[in-house]
């Protein structure tokens, strides 16, 4: 289990009843047209700082991101707050991804946006049989079986881990 080292980021649209809907990277013909765009627009923006990669399971900038609070407080005020939700593609439909919105722009005479994810994409990979030093991501296939199995894990670990008091000592 692994995260990308890079940041996690998605490209987004509004949907008709104004939600925040990522493009899926299994849908290659949009996927296709929007990205060499926004490639070419972080490019634009940021130069040699940042670069958009088109990586598995996730969109990943490769780069520095500066903070800037004072940008951040001239857009709160303009714009409402930076940082919003994304209807995730999870059967829970109360479920929102927080995203900061990095970038905006217009293709095909529909709004896109760049988004960063702001929590963590997890990565899960098998053993490469030719090479047993090296890890292949999940397909589909084996990550529909396998992701389900490791959140209960984690559940019942975090549910266990809450049940402790701090004065509890775990050894005898």
């Amino acid at each position: 289990i692994g995260v990308p080292c890079d940041y996690s980021v998605a490209l987004c649209y509004f949907d008709e009843s104004e939600q925040l809907v990522p493009v899926e990277l299994d849908d290659q013909e949009l996927m296709d047209d929007i990205f060499p765009m926004a490639e070419a627009i972080v490019a634009e923006e940021f130069g040699e700082e940042l670069s958009l990669q088109r990586t598995p399971q996730t969109l990943t900038l490769v780069g520095e991101l500066e903070e800037d609070d004072d940008d951040d407080d001239m857009n709160d005020d303009e714009d409402g707050d930076d940082e919003m939700g994304m209807d995730s593609d999870d059967d829970d439909d109360d479920e929102e991804e927080e995203v900061e919105v990095l970038l905006s722009f217009e293709h095909r005479g529909k709004d896109f946006n760049l988004v960063r994810l702001l929590d963590p994409i997890l990565l899960v990979g098998k053993v490469d049989p030719s090479a047993p030093d090296n890890r292949l991501l999940l397909t589909p296939t084996e990550s529909d079986q396998i992701m389900p199995l490791l959140e209960k894990a984690f559940l019942d670990f975090h549910d266990d881990d809450d049940n402790f008091d701090d004065d509890d000592d775990l050894l005898p």
